[in-house]
């Protein structure tokens, strides 16, 4: 499949790679972006020889590089501009979100079929990454940065107000409410070994070796059984909701019919 906005590419083993690819517009995830990455995520899903996913993003046209600056802001002013009446559609979108638990669009869908998906997702990252594109990031499993990573979020400090794709809540849980509260109050930059150190990345390498080693990274997966990493990305995806007694329940009850269902619900795709 021919993509307009991003960059696809079958490595080895089963690794593939996605590249963001609106340089011009650091790499601003468009409506179309959207609709191809859930395109991506279409073939990921019906595929039992694609096993990790790393995504990144394109460097800007004078070379320097970008992961991803967040949403369109061109065309979220433009829909701001067709309504008539924009703060009562705001009104309307929140009450919408507060009434139905499943309503999601926009990024806010991508990032949470991303986080979703059955297989090892990395996050490759260098130059600007904020906003929308940290969202997207913090959405992946694991996120490995480059020296030169630019990582921070300014929905507070350029647009006033806190997105919309998770930021809050899949930021906290990552680093933990006081270091989410000071990225997201200050909007400044976080250093990327300090980034590390409070578990927003994992790995920080040269710019020149940062996706070499994202890709090494996925494929040192995909030698193990897909169905016991999926297990194991839901179990821990959903650790942080449950209290100790019930996480070992639900960790016992799925590891246990896992095992006594030799073909299964986990088996009976990603052996």
């Amino acid at each position: 499949m021919a993509y307009a906005s991003l960059i696809y590419e079958k490595l080895e083993d089963g690794v593939v790679l996605v590249t963001l690819n609106r340089p011009r517009l650091l790499n601003a995830i468009s409506r179309h972006l959207q609709e191809e990455l859930h395109q991506v995520m279409d073939e990921l899903e019906g595929s039992d020889d694609l096993k990790v996913l790393v995504i990144t993003g394109a460097p800007r046209s004078d070379g320097r590089p970008c992961f991803s600056a967040g949403g369109d802001l061109m065309e979220e002013a433009e829909e701001v501009e067709a309504q008539q009446h924009p703060e009562r559609e705001r009104l309307a979108r929140i009450a919408r979100y507060v009434s139905d638990g499943d309503y999601e669009s926009g990024v806010a869908a991508v990032c949470s079929r991303l986080e979703r998906l059955s297989m090892p997702t990395i996050a490759a990252i260098d130059g600007v990454c904020t906003a929308g594109g940290l969202e997207l990031a913090l959405s992946c499993d694991i996120r490995v940065v480059s020296e030169t990573a630019e990582i921070s979020d300014l929905h507070i400090k350029n647009l006033g107000n806190i997105g919309g794709s998770g930021v809050t809540v899949r930021l906290a849980r990552t680093v933990g409410a006081a270091w989410a509260k000071e990225i997201m109050f200050t909007g400044e930059p976080i250093d990327v070994q300090r980034a590390v150190a409070i578990g927003l990345a994992s790995h920080v390498f040269p710019p020149d070796r940062f996706l070499q080693e994202a890709i090494a990274l996925g494929h040192s997966f995909t030698s193990m059984r897909p169905s016991a990493l999926a297990m194991a990305k839901v179990l821990i995806n959903n650790a942080s909701g449950l209290d100790a007694t019930k996480g070992l329940l639900y960790d016992s009850y799925i590891a246990s019919s896992a095992l006594g269902s030799e073909g299964g619900a986990w088996s009976s795709r990603r052996k």
